[in-house]
């Protein structure tokens, strides 16, 4: 059997019906909110609390989680393959979807938007789709051992410890670095409240306006690393609205 665990609903609805398989969507933003747990199930209580008030999500366990842990239930023979870009956004949930994957799995592979269009399968024809999941990254244990680790780093706010293991890394995953790094730089410290948000002051100085759609396709051009969507980008202007 085969199995693609996709990024979200967006690439279900533009992925190619010539390509064999079942479809698991990973429906989270786990750059945003809550990680840090001491157990799956904390973990998820905590997610639904935020999810469902920042989103006003319904319903998060059926929506969200169910669908998510879908991947735990993979049978053992299956081919997993896992569609993910190369920004930050992406990545996080990524490491997360590998802590799911069934110790025993045949075999398991990252299919990447190409270089391209590294931080977005949106602007991939059919044709481009079928020939990266035709080249996809083939995955072993180890590395999935590597994108578990990033994902424990994550959880504890620890850039160093995952620039430290991603560095054994940088031939075969030369992504994963920079995704860290734009976390590492996302971080507040006494000498600034993150990149994101100093460049979203930046821009509000530079353009002289208050649209925020503007604002928000400059910081996407600008930062495309962070692969936020237009909420988490709402919500750190917001913050320096209130904080001006």
């Amino acid at each position: 059997m085969i199995f693609h665990i996709l990024n979200g609903d967006a690439l279900s609805y533009q992925f190619p019906q010539e390509i064999p398989g079942e479809k698991i969507i990973f429906r989270e933003c786990l750059v945003d909110g809550p990680v840090h747990a001491d157990s799956e199930e904390e973990f998820w209580k905590k997610r639904k609390e935020f999810i469902e008030e920042e989103f006003s999500e319904a319903d998060y366990d059926s929506y969200s989680k169910a669908e998510i842990l879908k991947i735990t239930q993979t049978p053992a023979e299956s081919k997993v393959y896992f569609w993910f870009e190369e920004d930050l956004f992406c990545q996080v949930n990524f490491w997360k979807a590998c802590t799911l994957l069934p110790t025993a799995f045949k075999q398991a592979f990252l299919v990447l938007p190409g270089i391209d269009s590294p931080y977005s399968f949106a602007h991939l024809s059919k044709e481009n789709m079928i020939s990266q999941w035709e080249n996809a990254v083939e995955i072993g244990l180890e590395d999935i051992g590597l994108f578990q680790s990033l994902w424990k780093s994550f959880q504890n706010s620890d850039p160093e410890e995952a620039l430290q293991s991603a560095s054994t890394n940088e031939v075969k995953f030369p992504f994963l670095i920079p995704a860290i790094k734009a976390w590492k730089e996302m971080i507040p410290n006494e000498n600034s409240e993150g990149l994101p948000k100093e460049e979203l002051k930046k821009i509000q100085t530079e353009l002289h306006t208050e649209d925020f759609g503007e604002i928000f396709r400059e910081f996407h051009r600008r930062l495309p690393i962070y692969g936020f969507g237009d909420t988490q980008v709402f919500k750190l202007w917001e913050s320096i609205k209130k904080g001006s």
